[in-house]
């Protein structure tokens, strides 16, 4: 009876030690989509603004450039 009592709290402590570990991906995953997303925004962004003029020799460099840089910045890059 004794060991049926062990590996009962020893397989909850196990269960509860994977929940844990699970919310944590869950958690990040879910962050790294946001990241993403906001990236993406960015980036369409910038894609919108090079359509509507028509090609890359007419944009300003300073008007994309902080979008860039946020898009860049969300993914985790460096933002030098």
């Amino acid at each position: 009876m004794d060991a049926a009592k062990k590996y009962i709290e020893e397989s909850y402590k196990a269960d509860k030690e994977d929940n844990k570990l699970l919310d944590l991906i869950i958690e990040t995953v879910e962050k790294l989509q946001e990241q993403l997303n906001t990236a993406k925004k960015y980036i369409e962004h910038v894609i919108g603004t090079i359509k509507h003029d028509g090609h890359l020799g007419t944009i300003q460099t300073d008007w994309i450039l902080p979008d860039l840089e946020k898009a860049l910045a969300a993914i985790g890059g460096d933002d030098e």
